[in-house]
Formats: structure tokens, sequence, C-alpha cells
């Protein structure tokens, strides 16, 4: 998640049900809105589809402005290979935020059976070296970047150690006092971040990272990636660490195979000559 956010204030966007969402967007747009459907939610939003004129939309309710401006951002590096949904309006709603964005349909991901994985994974390896290869002039710094399309930290490994930090302006303050509640899950996590001091490199390119590709944040249809949306977390930093996080995420989803998604993308990178230096490190 951004390590910089709005103000902390009251809103919950849980609260926010159909009748709710059909009131704003009546008011809103000035007429009454067409097909308004409750569409999903995630930690930080709670989604709604509609109709307005010919064009299918999804409206968003969160407390957090900053990762509807990051949406609207990415939007930059839409293209074939990596559909990012246009974010329309961005404003103030019912005490929080809303976002109205382009509307994408299609299954997650994470919902594929392994038959239709085998399918997709070379549209999501191609939308991963449209990451990879995306133009990030104008920006500067690693790790989550914000509406100034700028990153916090000066390194790869600062950003990367920076998980040790549990400072009040995060959303997640006061993990340590929860972790220490529990001293096993403590010298885990205290084992890990020595592992990771250790093996945290800077010899890394600087790209484009989404970091949550799971979560309901990518769908497919057709048997290719149809929309790559929710970049809240994304960073800049190592190309790897997408891939890192899908090995991660493996146990939960063994229909979801890893090796055919690192083979697939190998074999572009041997197709252009490109190979990354200690990437088994990495």
């Amino acid at each position: 998640m951004q390590e910089a956010v709005t103000p902390v204030n009251a809103f919950d966007h849980k609260t926010i049900d159909l009748a709710k969402a059909r009131g704003f967007l009546r008011d809103h747009l000035g007429s009454e809105p067409a097909a308004v459907e409750a569409v999903g939610e995630g930690a930080w939003s709670r989604c709604f589809g509609f109709r307005r004129h010919d064009a299918e939309l999804v409206i968003r309710f969160g407390r957090y402005i900053d990762d509807f401006q990051v949406d609207a951002l990415a939007h930059a590096h839409a293209g074939p290979d990596l559909p990012i949904p246009e974010v329309r309006e961005i404003g103030e709603a019912l005490g929080g935020y809303y976002a109205i964005s382009t509307r994408v349909r299609g299954v997650p991901l994470e919902s594929l059976d392994a038959t239709v994985w085998r399918a997709v994974v070379p549209s999501l390896a191609a939308a991963m070296e449209a990451m990879r290869l995306a133009d990030l002039s104008g920006t500067t710094g690693y790790g989550g970047w914000g509406a100034d399309v700028n990153a916090p930290f000066a390194s790869w490994s600062d950003h990367l150690l920076a998980v040790a930090q549990d400072s009040p302006e995060m959303r997640t303050h006061g993990w340590r006092e929860r972790l220490a509640a529990t001293p096993e899950h403590r010298e885990t996590f205290n084992w890990g971040l020595g592992l990771l001091e250790v093996v945290a490199s800077d010899e890394v390119p600087r790209t484009l990272l989404h970091c949550d590709l799971i979560n309901r944040n990518v769908l497919t249809a057709g048997g290719k990636l149809s929309g790559v949306f929710d970049w809240g977390c994304s960073r800049y930093g190592d190309h790897l660490y997408d891939l890192a996080w899908f090995d991660f995420w493996a146990p939960w989803h063994p229909d979801l195979d890893m090796q055919l998604l690192r083979t697939e993308l190998e074999a572009r990178w041997q197709a252009v000559g490109y190979a990354p230096a200690q990437q088994e490190a990495r």
C-alpha cells in the first residue's frame, strides 16, 4: 500500500449500499442512472457498475483519494498488452471520495482453473513485460508512488527494508503492537527481516510494478487479460518482485501453475537478449 495517504476521516466504504450509490449517481448526473449494480469491494473501496448513455462505467467509493489518483495516472501506461481502465472523474462523495472509470468485464485471474490459466499465461506475461518496459522518465525514487508520480525512497533496498516501519501515517499503523502479542509470529518476522537485510540489492532495474495482481484486480476474458486495475499498491522497483509475489501466493492457488508463468517470461527475455542478473536471489 502507499506510504503517504490522505488524512484519516470517519468514512467507511462498507456503509455505501446500492441505494446510496444510486442516489449519489442520480444527484451527481442529474438523471436516473441505468443498470446500477454492486460489483465488488476490497479493503479500501466499494464498487458499483452503471450505464451512462452508451458507456459502461463503474463508480468506486473509498476513504483514500490517493488510490484513485494513482489509478488515473496509471492509465498513461495502458496499451494492447496492458489494458488499464480509464478514470474519468474523481471527487468527494458521501463523506469520502469517488472515482468513475470505464468498466471492464471478465473473470478474476485467481479464479481460473488450470486449463484457462494455461491459455491466459501468455497475456499475463505480456502485461508484466509491458510494465517492465514502461517509460518512467520524469519520475524519481523507489517504492510506492503517488499523485506527483514520484516515490519516496532513494534505493530499492531502502524501500524493501522500510517494511519494518510502523509510522502513524501508514494505514496499517499499530501492526508492531499486534505482532508483539504473538511471540512466534514476531520471531518469524524478525527472521525474515534479517534475511532481507542480507539479500536486498540495489543492482536491479527500476521498473513499474503493480504488486497486487491477484485479489480481484485483474480480469480475464477470451483467453487474455481484459483489465488491470487498482494500482494503489503500485511501486517503482525490481520487475522480478511481481513474479516473486505470484510465487508467494502460489500455495493458496494450486490451479495456477507459477512455473509456467516463469517459463513464459524467461522465453520472452531470451527472445530479446535480456537475462536478469542474480535472478534467483532477487
